[in-house]
């Protein structure tokens, strides 16, 4: 996924602010999607420049004045196309994943620990996801309670386990 495109999509629903984006970004997209504010003024900046975007700065009751992008019919023919392309399945790149696949071999406290906290986070996110009518909602939560079934299951195996792993090369 793109962050351009992604901002071209929320700017798509109207016209925002990088900050609006961002607070959209966040409650719309269920943690389908996160960036950074350092991330989104410089994306927002590239569409500007090639014209899939325009910027007005509008009076602000609070501070300087406020940069307002609006997606042009330029934006919105890019968008749709990125739409139209074939979806892939998504490869991931996560700490915790990795951290995960190395615990293999780390002592039982370590890795039932482990298990414990990243069934908190899952626990938690669950509560945060709103139920909502969205594919990207609803595809959040089944995965959010697939790795809460993975982790009682992988800890459940841990607990019946009798053996030790070896000690770490």
């Amino acid at each position: 996924m793109s962050l351009p495109h992604v901002l071209l999509g929320l700017l798509s629903r109207g016209p925002a602010s990088g900050w609006d984006l961002k607070n959209r970004m966040e409650r719309d997209l269920s943690l389908g999607w996160d960036a950074e504010l350092t991330q989104i003024y410089p994306a927002l900046r590239r569409l500007l420049r090639g014209g899939f975007v325009t910027m007005k700065r509008r009076r602000s009751e609070k501070g300087p004045p406020r940069r307002e992008y609006r997606v042009t019919p330029a934006g919105r023919r890019e968008f749709r196309e990125w739409l139209a392309e074939p979806l892939v399945l998504p490869r991931p790149r996560d700490a915790s994943l990795a951290r995960l696949a190395f615990l293999e071999r780390q002592p039982r406290e370590l890795r039932t620990a482990r298990l414990v906290e990243y069934r908190v986070l899952v626990a938690a996110a669950l509560k945060r996801a709103s139920a909502g009518s969205t594919a990207a909602r609803r595809r959040w939560r089944a995965l959010l309670e697939a790795e809460r079934a993975w982790a009682d299951a992988e800890r459940a195996l841990l607990e019946a386990s009798p053996e030790e792993p070896q000690a770490p090369r």
